[in-house]
């Protein structure tokens, strides 16, 4: 019980730790990617310390323990007494259905955001497909519309759209930075970070981490992609371009937009010139993230490994 109970106070602390900490970081922006990997990782670290909280109360009365009692005696008796849990098989009952139902509302809550996203999609391509003329030249769909827009709708190869008023109002390296936006959208398979990260909150809204991290990812998957423009025209030009494209409100919610997100903090991202974050901060960051995720792993399986190294015990 001790284990689990480890497991959840872990588990509430990154919950209500976590966002304070990401929220007043002031280098995420400058690292987008790593920024995307930590907002992940404090998710996957509660719902991981949830499951395994259910699911360590069950090890003292599982089957497989009082099969392993046959052979190994001490040793199994020291892992069911790390895991031991007051109130027997009613409690270890319900970490089981606690468990369950965390992994079951989880995968039911991605995969409705998967299936409604996808969905979106292949409406939205079949009406293009008889209303958008195909410019093999930029490799895009061009709709007749009389605002500027540019998205990219994944899946099936993936598509990249263009209004005619976007073609009119950028010129040809400006057109290239959109481009490469939107290729660079198509490439991360950003639509899916999004989608598990709306999947992850629309699972359990409440929670305000999932809430902030469906927001912050969708908000830096763009400037993500922002940054792969940037290769291909200089930041003013890319930002000229944001600009012109600002009031581009017609995308589908399942797309991916240069235009009409977050417009003003993008363009002051690009004019500031921040030096990229080095390699002293990005690698100490990075796996500070993967071990925040891992953690509820190695808290619970330590009991068992501890009792496993112990001299008379055969499981090893």
């Amino acid at each position: 019980m001790n284990v689990a109970l480890i497991l959840l106070a872990y588990g509430v602390a990154v919950a209500v730790l976590g966002p304070l900490v990401l929220r007043r970081a002031v280098w995420l922006d400058r690292a987008p990617r790593l920024a995307i990997l930590c907002w992940q990782s404090l998710s996957a670290a509660v719902v991981g310390a949830a499951v395994l909280a259910g699911l360590t109360v069950v090890i003292p009365v599982s089957a497989p323990g009082a099969d392993l009692a046959q052979f190994l005696n001490a040793c199994v008796l020291m892992v069911r007494a790390a895991y031991a849990t007051p109130g027997g098989a009613l409690v270890a009952t319900v970490g089981l259905v606690v468990s369950v139902g965390i992994i079951g509302r989880l995968l039911y809550g991605i995969s409705l955001e998967l299936v409604a996203a996808g969905g979106e999609r292949r409406r939205h391509v079949a009406v293009l497909e008889m209303v958008a003329r195909r410019d093999t030249a930029l490799g895009a769909l061009v709709l007749d519309h009389d605002i500027a827009a540019a998205y990219c709708l994944p899946g099936g190869g993936g598509r990249i759209v263009l209004t005619t008023s976007t073609l009119a109002a950028l010129d040809d390296r400006q057109l290239a930075a959109v481009l490469a936006h939107e290729r660079a959208h198509l490439r991360g398979h950003h639509h899916l970070v999004v989608a598990v990260a709306r999947g992850v909150k629309r699972a359990f809204p409440r929670v305000l981490l999932f809430r902030l991290a469906a927001r912050e990812i969708g908000r830096l998957t763009e400037l993500a992609a922002d940054d792969v423009a940037v290769k291909a025209a200089d930041r003013l030009t890319v930002a000229d371009a944001l600009l012109r494209l600002a009031d581009g409100q017609v995308t589908p919610r399942s797309a991916l937009a240069a235009s009409g997100r977050d417009t003003g903090h993008r363009v002051r991202r690009l004019l500031v010139r921040t030096a990229p974050l080095k390699a002293a901060v990005i690698v100490p960051a990075g796996v500070l993230a993967l071990a925040a995720a891992v953690t509820p792993l190695i808290i619970a399986v330590t009991p068992a490994v501890v009792a496993a190294a112990q001299d008379y015990c055969m499981i090893i």
